[in-house]
Order: C-alpha cells, then sequence, then structure tokens
C-alpha cells in the first residue's frame, strides 16, 4: 500500500498541461525526475526510511546537482514535485496514480467477492437461477443511491439517506393512533364532568400489555378490549361509522374465490378480493348481489375490448348495485334455496359464460371477434347464445308458464 507523504494534498495537485508554461530548463528537470521514479517503479526518493540526497537524485535522473539546486525548489514551489516531513523528494502526480490504482484493485476485488457470494447464495436457492449478481447489489444500490446535494459529502450523503430510510421503515411499523372512550375523571377535577368514562384518552398501542385507563388497549383487537359500560354516555344512535355485521373467515374466503373465478383476475389479486370482499359483506351487502355487480362490470368492460387486471376497477360496484336494489324496494335472495331452480341454473350459466368470456378476452383482446366466435362456443359449453346479463340468461332458463 502506498504511504502518502505527510505533505501531500490529493485536490490541489497541479495539473500537468500546465508544465508547458514552465521554462525549458524546468520541464527538462521534471521529465528527467519522474522518468528515474518510474524506472524504480516508485513516487518518493527514498531507500528504505532513507530519504536521498539530491547529490543521489542527480545520478538518478542523469543530471547535474547544480542544475537540480536551481530548478527543483521552483518545481515544489509550482506544485510539480513535493518534498514530505523528512526532506524524501517526490511526485504528486505518481502518489496520485498510485492510489488510483489501488482504489481500483480494492473496487475489483469487492465486485469480485459480491460475485462469489452471490454464486452461493444462488446455489443454496436464495435466487433464482436466472438472476445475476444485480439481484445481490440492487437493492442496496437503490436504498443509498443517487447523487450528493450540492456542498454535501458522500459521508454526508450516505449518512442522510441512511437515516431517512430508518425513518421510513420506523414509520411503516409504527401502530396508528386511535381514540378510546374511557378514562376515569380525575379524583381533584372539580369542573369538569363527573360521569364515569367521560374523558377521551389517546392511546399509541406501543405495548399489547399496557394498560390504559384501567383496562388493556391493543390497536389490532381494540374492539374485543373496549368493555361496554351501562353508565356510558355514549349510544348507538351518537356513535360514528358505519355498521358492520360480523362476517366469518369461511364466508369472505368463498365470496374471494367466487370472485376470482368470475373475473378471472391473477392470482396475486386473491388477497384484495379476500379484503375488499370482506368490507362488502360486512356493509350487508349480499355474497350474490357483489359477485353480480362484479359480472356485470366485467361485461361493460369487455364491450371495450377491457380485461381487468386488478381487483380496484370493481370498487363501488357491490355499493352503487345494493344501493339501487334497496330504492327500488328489490328483496335479495342470499339463499339458493330461496331462489326457483331455473334462477340457480341461469345464474349458473351466466357465471360460467363470463368465466368464459374473460378468458377468451384475455387471449385475444378483439371484442368483435369474439361476439362472432361467442355462438359457436356457447353451444360447445351448453351455454344459451344470448345476450350477456344475467336477466338473458334466467330468460333462457325460465319455463314458458311462468310469468316473466
Amino acid at each position: 500500500m502506498t504511504s502518502l507523504p505527510a505533505s501531500f494534498d490529493r485536490s490541489s495537485i497541479t495539473p500537468m498541461a500546465f508544465l508547458r508554461a514552465m521554462p525549458a530548463e524546468q520541464r527538462g528537470v521534471f521529465h528527467s525526475v519522474l522518468d528515474a521514479l518510474k524506472s524504480a517503479r516508485d513516487a518518493v526518493f527514498r531507500a528504505g526510511a532513507q530519504p536521498l540526497s539530491d547529490g543521489q537524485i542527480a545520478m538518478l535522473a542523469c543530471e547535474t546537482e547544480d542544475v537540480l539546486a536551481r530548478t527543483v525548489p521552483e518545481l515544489v514551489r509550482t506544485g510539480f514535485l513535493g518534498r514530505d516531513d523528512d526532506g524524501a523528494l517526490y511526485s504528486p502526480h505518481l502518489v496520485d496514480r498510485a492510489l488510483r490504482r489501488e482504489e481500483r484493485a480494492r473496487i475489483r476485488a469487492e465486485r469480485e467477492a459480491r460475485a462469489a457470494e452471490f454464486v452461493t447464495r444462488q446455489e443454496a436457492g436464495e435466487f433464482p437461477s436466472d438472476a445475476d449478481v444485480r439481484a445481490l447489489t440492487a437493492p442496496a444500490n437503490g436504498r443509498f443511491g443517487g447523487r450528493p446535494r450540492k456542498g454535501e459529502t458522500a459521508e454526508q450523503a450516505h449518512a442522510r439517506r441512511a437515516a431517512a430510510f430508518e425513518e421510513k421503515r420506523r414509520q411503516h411499523e409504527m401502530r396508528l393512533l386511535s381514540k378510546i372512550d374511557g378514562g376515569p375523571v380525575p379524583e381533584n377535577a372539580e369542573t369538569k364532568n363527573q360521569k364515569p368514562f367521560s374523558e377521551t384518552v389517546l392511546v399509541s398501542g406501543v405495548s399489547v400489555s399496557e394498560k390504559v385507563s384501567g383496562f388493556p388497549v391493543d390497536l389490532e383487537s381494540e374492539e374485543k378490549n373496549i368493555p361496554s359500560n351501562s353508565d356510558s354516555t355514549k349510544t348507538p344512535e351518537t356513535e360514528t361509522g358505519p355498521v358492520t355485521a360480523p362476517v366469518s373467515p369461511e364466508a369472505v374466503s368463498q365470496l374471494a374465490a367466487r370472485i376470482m373465478n368470475v373475473s378471472k383476475l391473477p392470482e396475486n389479486q386473491l388477497g384484495f378480493a379476500k379484503s375488499m370482499g370482506g368490507k362488502w359483506l360486512r356493509e350487508g351487502i349480499p355474497a350474490d348481489v357483489i359477485v353480480q355487480a362484479i359480472a356485470d362490470h366485467l361485461a361493460a368492460m369487455a364491450k371495450n375490448g377491457d380485461v381487468p387486471q386488478k381487483m380496484g376497477v370493481f370498487r363501488g360496484k357491490p355499493e352503487d348495485a345494493w344501493a339501487d336494489a334497496r330504492a327500488a324496494g328489490a328483496v335479495i335472495d342470499t339463499a339458493r334455496h330461496d331462489r326457483a331452480e331455473w334462477e340457480i341454473e341461469g345464474d349458473a350459466a351466466y357465471e360460467k359464460a363470463t368465466r368464459e368470456m374473460s378468458r377468451m378476452l384475455q387471449s385475444d383482446r378483439d371484442y368483435g371477434k369474439f361476439t362472432r366466435a361467442w355462438p359457436d362456443r356457447a353451444r360447445e359449453l351448453g351455454l344459451p347464445a344470448c345476450e350477456m346479463t344475467r336477466d338473458a340468461y334466467r330468460n333462457a332458463y325460465r319455463p314458458r308458464d311462468v310469468a316473466a
């Protein structure tokens, strides 16, 4: 490793182009000294711990000692040569070149070490077979990448990005604040409301075992932990927020499976289907209404040649369908045994048709081609080639003696 002279300053090296402005004698001596250092494969005139004298340097540079005594001080003053604390003469340009050579060797060694680590982890199954070393380095580069700000050093930029990343991670893991109506009134509060549980307590749920206002608080199970109190001043009529009904996980999973079956969404949307389907069920929307609203919207999208890729395209559709049904005074029979047999068959045929339509449009987004091919495809599936609506399929299965 190159030992840096104490007087060496990498940021103040004189550019070699300025040597052209120096006198011819100084230019010649500079090149002679530089050639002597290059032939010795060194950047400092030093034999072990002993610096070389001007006479020894003159013999190595093939110059006379009086010429060196006349030109070297000027070359040192202009920055083309330098002397360390021991008086040893050195070339700042060769020292800088040696440092850059060491930096390149270090970077090359780190790159080879990363490549070896990637091969080891890839063989262990952490990375797919078609990945390259960027799968290992990209996360770190993305987290600390980018140019430093104006006037900011690389170390300061690295520290700032690390602090921002840590703050972002902490924010992701922080529990949300929640207001809980409870907390006894202090005994010495004479001017406050004396009714029990009239205070509003703001908690952050840092610990699941922490006691707040006399009872445990956990934001994940807030509904379970808030005790009912007959003296509470809040009544059901004054509570804010939507009224939700309890829904079993089995019902949510069944609805999500029906939604995925009808919409033919990618598998990565199953979690969103469960989340949104559970929300709709808790709002009191029947599962049949939800599936029908999604199927109707899917048919409307198919007419424009669109194929859904995300669950978000159905947001708001079940709510609108349920509001229209209630506004019209319709009675939704959610149980299968409450519907006639022909209605059940028509609904099943409609869902099967929408699934096949979604599959056909995903492979070829040409609605005109779909409409031409659908009658033959419907006959192959044993379905009526009618309009792609639920009412049309129900009418296709409706007995003649049943009035519409």
